[in-house]
């Protein structure tokens, strides 16, 4: 429609602009102009003459029979149109009695439909000729041929056109059917794959691969077909509409194509139970292999892997690996993908993501329909056809939407690209899969938390009276290392002959560290002032800044440059001390610990669990100190009774000594 005029009217401005973009898709050089009230829209009309103006019933200032009254009072010729309400039927009769040209209810869909609709209304009004008209027409032979349904949809999917072999296989006449979108015949589960394969006809020009579905006749009976669409575009090739055909098929043929592109979601699901069950008491590899194993059997691929986001070193690193003839190694490590390469691929949220070798990314803000978002951000390729190098990722996410692990496919079985309906399975295998790692992970916390806090009651005994103190304290410190995951566990007392924090126990991997640390002593004053209530956590602290106390502390441990944290993980400048008192309630040492495995802060049970080992500590250090008092009295005692021994012995002759022994002993 050429050098065409609307004046549009509103208080919407993303409606407004909605409108606009829809009127300029489907017609070149058509002018629109906004108005945003009713005085705006009648002052515009007074000054500019367009060829209809549009405006919504409610502007504010003024309702819609308002601004009509007004303009034909002004002997404004031009066609309104009002926007109304769906169901304010008295309303839209009133504004035609005075003077409206026509109305259009706001039912759903209508902005679609609102280029045809204006051209209608200019097309009663004799203002423009049928001819100019873009939207195609049905052509004779189509009208006629066989028994094939012919028919024409916009680019939303409105019936703009049908012949009578449309009305015959659908039971609908044709002016039931121009009131209705596509949609509207087919199963709501249909939808989603509808709009995919409207996208791929957008890409390629045609449909290539017909759509197979069951639509609701009229009477609500099912009925089988196959259609065929092909893309019309304008003179800048953009799709303004879709010329498309439909046919009958045995209902037999419809579910054997369903058969062979459905995949049986119960069994695939007993499955992944299956493997839970059998899987919860073996390694993590092996569970992992097999959830692996099952991804290749449930979706026909010879290939499978899976990842898991190693949080320290900000990559995916690859598990388990099937299919292949032997397993990669990288420098003898694992095969590791950077984390934010990952990120990038499920941008978005992707559950799934296909990756097609040398393809080149395309713009995500073509696909038509914004509620239904492809799989995949390249062109995909023709007939499902499927190169060596190509790639299927389904996102493992947890229960907070983040990314922890990723399963990739390749080389399908019969070497083609797995049908539409594969993906939404592979999203719930995703989904499924993602739980049962997520319960494995919780089910060896919990079993891993029970052997170790075993283990802490079996090391901390208090009363292994045949170790040294020195050693009773590396033992206790190297329980924690193990039982509590965190990398470095120290062990100091205030000694009274330096008035010093002297380290007497260090727990960590690197012997060199632990011979460093060994040597560290802290002044008392400075290591007081952490125990602040800034820092306090229950009856421990967790210090968070930076402290030139624990400087040479942590840059033993570190190195120079210390390690920087994301937020809301360990600190760099962390160590949490936890005070070990004595009976009188004195502080006579300190446990500190840092580096913990999940570079997270430690959770109050963690924390309340080493407060009762300090406090364990404590009760082993008085005993210890109890039990060397106890040993050295025995010893003294066994000393005097072994010189009283050697007397009765060796008594001398003369009765003035004999005299004396006898008194000693009775006396």
């Amino acid at each position: 429609m050429n050098n065409l005029s609307i004046l549009i009217g509103g208080t919407s401005s993303s409606y407004l602009e909605v409108s606009k973009r829809m009127l300029q898709f489907h017609y070149s050089n058509c002018e629109v102009e906004f108005a945003y009230s009713g005085e705006e829209c009648i002052n515009r009309a007074l000054e500019n003459g367009y060829d209809l103006i549009l405006f919504d019933y409610q502007l504010g200032d003024m309702n819609g029979l308002e601004v009509v009254e007004s303009l034909r009072e002004k002997d404004i010729k031009t066609p309104l149109v009002v926007l109304i309400d769906e169901g304010e039927d008295e309303i839209a009769l009133k504004a035609v009695d005075k003077g409206a040209s026509d109305y259009i209810f706001k039912v759903r869909g209508y902005l679609t439909a609102l280029p045809i609709t204006i051209r209608n209304i200019l097309e009663r009004k004799n203002l423009i000729e049928t001819s100019t008209s873009v939207i195609p027409k049905l052509e004779t032979t189509e009208l006629q041929n066989g028994d094939k349904g012919y028919f024409i949809l916009d680019r939303r999917g409105r019936i703009l056109s049908a012949n009578h072999n449309m009305e015959e296989i659908t039971n609908y006449s044709e002016d039931e059917l121009l009131e209705l979108n596509l949609l509207d015949l087919l199963p709501k589960e249909s939808e989603k794959s509808f709009f995919e394969w409207l996208n791929l006809i957008s890409d390629n020009g045609n449909s290539r691969q017909t759509f197979k579905t069951e639509i609701l006749g009229k009477t609500g009976d099912k009925i089988c077909i196959d259609i065929s669409l092909t893309a019309i575009r304008d003179e800048h090739q953009r799709v303004v509409s879709y010329r498309g055909t439909v046919e009958n098929i045995a209902e037999e043929t419809y579910k054997d194509q369903a058969a062979k592109d459905e995949i049986d979601q119960l069994e695939m699901v007993n499955k992944i139970s299956e493997v839970i069950t059998t899987s919860h008491q073996e390694p993590l590899n092996i569970f992992l292999e097999k959830i692996a194993e099952l991804a290749c059997e449930v979706f026909g691929f010879q290939r499978a892997t899976l990842a898991l986001l190693d949080k320290r070193k900000k990559a995916f690193v690859k598990q388990a690996m099937i299919g292949y003839r032997s397993v990669p190694i990288l420098n003898g490590r694992n095969i590791e993908v950077p984390q934010e390469v990952i990120n990038r691929i499920f941008a978005n949220r992707f559950r799934v993501k296909v990756i097609y070798y040398n393809q080149e990314q395309r713009d995500t803000s073509r696909y038509l329909n914004a509620s239904f978002p492809e799989r995949r951000t390249q062109k995909r390729r023709p007939q499902r056809q499927w190169h060596k190098r190509d790639l299927i990722l389904v996102n493992l996410m947890n229960r907070h939407g983040s990314t922890f692990g990723y399963i990739s496919l390749d080389i399908p079985v019969d070497y083609k690209a797995p049908s539409r309906e594969t993906f939404r399975n592979f999203e719930l295998f995703g989904q499924l899969v993602s739980m049962s790692i997520e319960n494995f992970y919780q089910f060896s916390t919990l079993e891993k938390r029970s052997r170790r806090l075993k283990q802490i009651l079996v090391t901390s005994n208090i009363f292994k009276l045949y170790l040294s103190l020195n050693e009773l304290l590396k033992e206790i410190v190297w329980s924690i290392k193990f039982s509590l995951d965190f990398n470095l566990v120290v062990l100091g007392l205030i000694s009274k002959k330096s008035g010093n924090l002297e380290l007497k126990a260090v727990a960590c991997d690197d012997k060199i560290k632990v011979n460093r640390l060994q040597e560290l002593a802290f002044p008392l004053k400075p290591l007081a002032a952490l125990l602040r209530s800034e820092y306090s956590r229950g009856k421990s602290y967790l210090v968070v800044k930076e402290e030139e106390v624990l400087r040479s502390f942590k840059q033993i441990y570190y190195g120079p440059s210390l390690r920087r944290a994301s937020n809301g993980t360990w600190p760099s400048w962390g160590v949490l001390l936890v005070p070990i008192k004595s009976r009188e309630d004195k502080v006579i040492g300190i446990l500190m610990v840092d580096d913990p495995d999940n570079n997270r802060l430690p959770s109050n049970d963690t924390i309340h669990t080493l407060e009762i080992l300090a406090n364990q500590i404590a009760v082993a250090i008085d005993n210890r100190i109890l039990y060397i008092q106890a040993k050295n009295r025995i010893q003294e005692l066994e000393k005097e009774v072994r010189s009283s021994q050697e007397d009765i012995a060796m008594p001398k002759q003369d009765t003035p000594g004999i005299r004396r022994w006898v008194d000693r002993i009775f006396n």
